[in-house]
């Protein structure tokens, strides 16, 4: 049996960022990939300078910079122009070729095709029998992660995520949110632009919704908006945002493993990237303090608070989105509000 410093299960944004951590230390590390490539996940595909600060990104691995972002209600708009991006469209395949890329050159060993189906004591055990050892574990395999399961920690916050990935023969240069009580209740509906397709989705907490009116309600706006999926499959996939903590003695969660997912927008990477080179150096120094890892929480938090807020609302959740959008109008609120996405 190969014995390892650090196994990573999972070639996904976190787990690719703790290899690519550990990568400068003198552990020995094994990465294991179930699928036979990196990246395979439907996402809206949207970055932030955040993400960047993390992990920069070269020009051929982004498919539009973003200058242009609008928020929408049934009556208001507001929209905001920067001279500099401060978002960036890449494909999922892409961004993980890349990440996977970087270590290349690296004593980090990678497996792909490698489906890790047991947890042991100090074990790691393949779907074809094969058994690794280990110091430490993490677990970056995602939401049905089995890292996760062997902790006893059951998802139980999650939101369920509806998205058509639409071929458009012109490319569109803005990212749009929609917000509509009538359709999403405290949720909303995502435009994102990409090279030769649009992402179009929405996104709902099924304990705190009925799945199936968000899903018909999604379809209503869609036809109001004139927007026409053609042949494009609606895809519906789960995002935990059951965050229990990363570390359980010598066994790490990182990523939607760690259920570390904004339960607000979904927005996952950039929690992801943090929490894999988080994790990474907790390894490495065991008095390491984990400052930026505290900040992608702080950053879910915030979010946490406008959940409420708009839950809070009920009936009169409509009449709060048109305020924000008075809000959104004035340069201040819209300053600070970006700030979210850039500090």
């Amino acid at each position: 049996m190969n014995l390892f410093d650090v196994i990573i299960v999972g070639g996904g944004p976190a787990g690719l960022q703790c290899a690519r951590e550990l990568s400068a230390s003198t552990l020995r590390v094994l990465l294991l990939e179930k699928q036979d490539g990196f990246g395979e996940k439907l996402c809206a595909g949207g970055l932030t300078k955040k993400d960047m600060a993390v992990l920069p990104l070269p020009d051929h691995v982004i498919e539009q910079k973003i200058l242009r972002a609008s928020l929408h209600t049934r009556r208001r708009y507001a929209g905001t122009v920067t001279s500099e991006p401060y978002l960036f469209m890449v494909n999922r395949k892409e961004l993980g070729s890349y990440q996977r890329s970087l270590l290349e050159g690296t004593t980090v060993q990678v497996r792909t095709g490698s489906h890790v189906t047991e947890i042991r004591d100090h074990q790691v055990v393949l779907k074809n029998g094969e058994t690794f050892g280990y110091r430490y574990l993490v677990g970056a395999d995602g939401y049905s992660s089995v890292v996760r399961r062997q902790l006893g920690l059951k998802v139980k916050r999650r939101l369920v995520g509806f998205q058509y990935t639409i071929p458009v023969k012109q490319e569109r240069a803005e990212v749009e949110i929609h917000m509509d009580a009538r359709r999403f209740s405290v949720w909303y509906a995502w435009i994102f632009p990409h090279k030769d397709t649009i992402a179009v989705g929405c996104c709902c907490d099924p304990r705190k919704a009925n799945v199936q009116k968000i899903r018909e309600g999604f379809h209503l706006w869609l036809k109001d908006k004139g927007i026409d999926p053609g042949d494009a499959r609606l895809d519906s996939y789960p995002i935990s945002y059951d965050y229990r903590g990363v570390k359980f003695g010598n066994v790490f969660l990182a990523g939607e493993a760690a259920g570390i997912a904004s339960g607000f927008t979904g927005e996952g990477i950039y929690q992801s990237l943090v929490s894999g080179q988080e994790v990474a150096r907790m390894i490495m120094d065991p008095a390491h303090k984990p400052v930026e890892l505290a900040l992608a929480l702080k950053y879910n938090r915030d979010l946490d608070r406008i959940l409420r807020l708009f839950r809070w609302a009920g009936p009169f959740r409509a009449a709060l989105q048109e305020l924000l959008m008075v809000l959104m109008n004035k340069e201040w609120v819209r300053k600070r509000i970006n700030a979210q996405f850039t500090e």
